[in-house]
C-alpha cells in the first residue's frame, strides 16, 4: 500500500505541476460504464455497471496522465455456494489508478488505467492489481470507449463493454 501511495503522489504532483508551466490541457471527466462479466466474475453476475471519475492532464502532444477511480457493481446471479446453498450476491470494484492514454489522432485514443482495485461485497476477496485498457473516440467534451476491467484476484474479477464520460472542467 505504501508503494501504491507513493505512485500516486508522484502522479499528482507531476500533474499539478505541469498544469503550472502551462501548455497542458485537464480535464476531470465523469462517466457510466455498463459490461458483460468475463473470467471467474461470470460465475457469479450477469451484468456490470459504473460511474467512473477520472482527472486528466494532457501535458505532452497526444500523451495524457491522470488519476482515475470509481465504482462497478457487478449484479449478482443465482448460484450454488459450497454448502449447497443457493445465493444471490452483489458485489463491487472500487479502483484507485494511475491513467495513461495515448492520441494517436485528435479523436482517437488508446490507454489504460493500472492500479489497485478494492472488492467489495465478497466473502474471501479484499482485491488485487487492477488493470484497464481502453479504446475509444475522444472529443473535448465527452469520451465514447471499449474496455476491458479486471482485478487480479483469486477468482480474476472481470468485464468487457461499454463507456461513456462526460469532460465537466476544461482547462488550459
Amino acid at each position: 500500500m505504501k508503494k501504491l501511495s507513493l505512485l500516486f503522489m508522484l502522479i499528482a504532483g507531476f500533474t499539478f505541476t505541469s498544469a503550472q508551466v502551462g501548455e497542458g490541457t485537464n480535464w476531470l471527466k465523469l462517466g457510466i460504464h455498463a459490461g458483460i462479466p468475463t473470467s471467474g466474475a461470470s460465475d457469479y453476475s450477469n451484468f456490470a455497471l459504473g460511474v467512473d471519475a477520472k482527472y486528466q492532464f494532457l501535458g505532452v502532444d497526444s500523451f495524457g496522465i491522470g488519476l482515475a477511480t470509481g465504482y462497478t457493481n457487478y449484479f449478482g446471479k443465482e448460484y450454488t455456494n459450497k454448502v449447497g446453498k443457493k445465493e444471490k450476491k452483489d458485489f463491487g470494484v472500487v479502483p484507485v489508478a494511475a491513467l495513461f492514454r495515448y492520441y494517436p489522432t485528435q479523436n482517437f485514443f488508446v490507454g489504460t488505467d493500472l492500479g489497485y482495485g478494492f472488492i467489495t461485497g465478497r466473502d474471501g476477496s479484499k482485491g488485487g492489481f487492477y488493470y484497464r485498457p481502453e479504446v475509444g473516440y475522444h472529443s473535448n467534451d465527452w469520451n465514447i470507449f471499449l474496455y476491458y476491467a479486471g482485478v487480479s484476484d483469486k477468482t480474476n474479477v472481470a468485464n468487457f463493454g461499454l463507456g461513456f464520460n462526460y469532460n465537466i472542467i476544461q482547462g488550459q
